[in-house]
């Protein structure tokens, strides 16, 4: 049994409005900006919680 298929069936994902150079650039740059906020944001939260671990403990085995 034969099922049918339109011609244009398989250019349907061709029609998505397409980014332009410009604004494909932007994007970019916004993402990495994005990221090093974030990876700042991730060592000044291990700074401070390091730094607030002064404690150490020391665990001894008994000879």
């Amino acid at each position: 049994m034969k099922t049918f298929r339109a011609k244009n069936a398989c250019h349907v994902s061709s029609r998505v409005q397409r980014l332009d150079r410009r604004q494909e650039s932007r994007c970019s740059l916004a993402l990495i900006m994005l990221m090093g906020l974030a990876t700042l944001s991730v060592m000044a939260t291990t700074q401070t919680l390091s730094a607030q671990d002064t404690k150490t403990i020391h665990v001894y085995s008994p000879r």
